[in-house]
């Protein structure tokens, strides 16, 4: 026989599921509001014996509302929000048992590129999907087999508004590419598409976590190498810093493929070359400058540019192979390119790296320069380009040197 409190128990839900049963979408608004106010930090048994045993009663309402309601955004953060306490307060599993059995998993899915709900909405579905990937293996292999990746994926490309959500999509995946081997390229190739979004959020958080992700792997994807050079023409200098990172990560000795170290060294030199603008003359620079103005900054090959030169500086132990392909000619271009000062001025500090540690780099491009231009340069490479006349530019561009294997020299 239930004794006093029980009793209490059992007449406080029934009243509680009857207010529901029978309440508006307010009415269920405030129950899922004060439930989630004051149950925030509860257990599994504490929550069972509130609700007299029967708390999985109210969680069935719950989930059930939300299968039919999802699409029309009715009262979801209150309802995504209410599952989080079951599921989080859940120890062996119950409750999330429970959500599986009746689609929990396909709706928070498919809640993710609803384009008319509030990104707030997704990142509290998110989340609920990384509580159930922490609960093991198991689960992370059946969100990946729900195709869970892609829709994560494309979550985290499409939202524009609420970084917030980005982040919580890209925990979610760092979640899913450990301790999941099954699944873990599948994470790594959807972390490569995510590079080609428009999102500039997007494609830093996607370089940072694939930083992480690509020391743990064999190989380099040979399809990762054009997206991640493409971001150095991002004009966000975080997604820009990502990108070298990355890229100093894939030149690295680890993967002994040097085919794609040497593929990554073509490419950024690549990005060196000033591409010709046949239609700009002497003539009209002042307007060029204005129409260039108004489009709204430099050209991205010329951001492109620069970032190349830093990354090239910042590769150490790939400053032989950089010299065998004749960096220091381009370099020198590139210090000419008035159309854009920080081409020339990371130019200008990437060939004065290669000045220090390199005699032969030394001396070339002392016979290139002329005494007086190369004392400039070589005394203030930072601030060399701001003092630079065209008549020097025109020396710097026009410059002839050409660097054969036999006249390299290591340290």
């Amino acid at each position: 026989m239930p004794n006093a409190r029980q009793e209490a128990s059992l007449t406080q839900i029934r009243r509680l599921l009857s207010r529901w049963d029978q309440g508006s979408t307010k009415v269920r608004r405030q129950i899922l509001l004060d439930f989630i106010e004051l149950h925030t930090t509860i257990t599994e048994p504490e929550l069972e014996s509130e609700f007299a045993q029967s708390a999985s009663l109210f969680f069935t309402r719950i989930t059930s509302w939300l299968r039919i309601s999802y699409l029309f955004g009715t009262c979801l953060n209150e309802q995504l929000r209410a599952l989080r306490v079951f599921l989080q307060s859940s120890t062996g599993n119950k409750y999330l048992g429970e959500f599986l059995d009746v689609g929990g998993l396909f709706t928070l899915l498919e809640i993710l590129n609803v384009n008319q709900i509030k990104d707030e909405d997704k990142q509290q579905a998110l989340q609920l999907l990384k509580l159930i990937a922490d609960n093991g293996r198991i689960y992370k292999e059946l969100i990946c087999q729900s195709y869970g990746i892609r829709a994560i994926a494309e979550c985290m490309a499409k939202t524009t508004t609420n970084e917030n959500t980005q982040k919580s999509a890209q925990f979610l995946l760092d979640s899913l590419a450990h301790g999941n081997p099954t699944y873990t390229q599948q994470v790594y190739k959807g972390l490569i598409a995510i590079l080609l979004s428009t999102s500039p959020k997007a494609q830093e958080l996607s370089a940072a976590l694939l930083c992480k992700l690509q020391p743990q792997l064999e190989q380099v994807h040979r399809s990762l190498l054009e997206p991640v050079i493409n971001l150095l023409q991002s004009f966000h200098a975080e997604v820009q810093y990502q990108a070298i990172e990355l890229i100093q990560i894939l030149m690295s000795n680890k993967w002994n493929d040097d085919n794609i170290v040497s593929a990554l060294a073509d490419q950024l030199m690549t990005c060196l070359n000033d591409p010709p603008n046949p239609d700009r003359t002497d003539d009209d620079d002042e307007t060029n400058d204005l129409i260039d103005s108004l489009k709204g900054g430099p050209m991205p090959i010329y951001v492109q540019q620069a970032a190349a030169c830093k990354c090239i500086r910042l590769l150490v132990d790939q400053h032989y192979r950089f010299l065998r392909l004749n960096v220091v000619h381009l370099l020198l271009c590139v210090m000419g390119n008035e159309a854009y000062p920080e081409s020339q001025r990371q130019a200008s500090l990437t060939l004065h790296t290669f000045v220090e540690r390199y005699p032969i780099v030394y001396e070339k491009v002392f016979d290139a320069l002329g005494e007086q231009l190369f004392d400039a340069f070589h005394q203030n490479p930072d601030g060399f380009y701001a003092r630079m006349t065209p008549i020097q530019a025109d020396v710097c561009r026009s410059n002839l040197i050409h660097m054969s294997f036999d006249e390299n020299s290591s340290d």
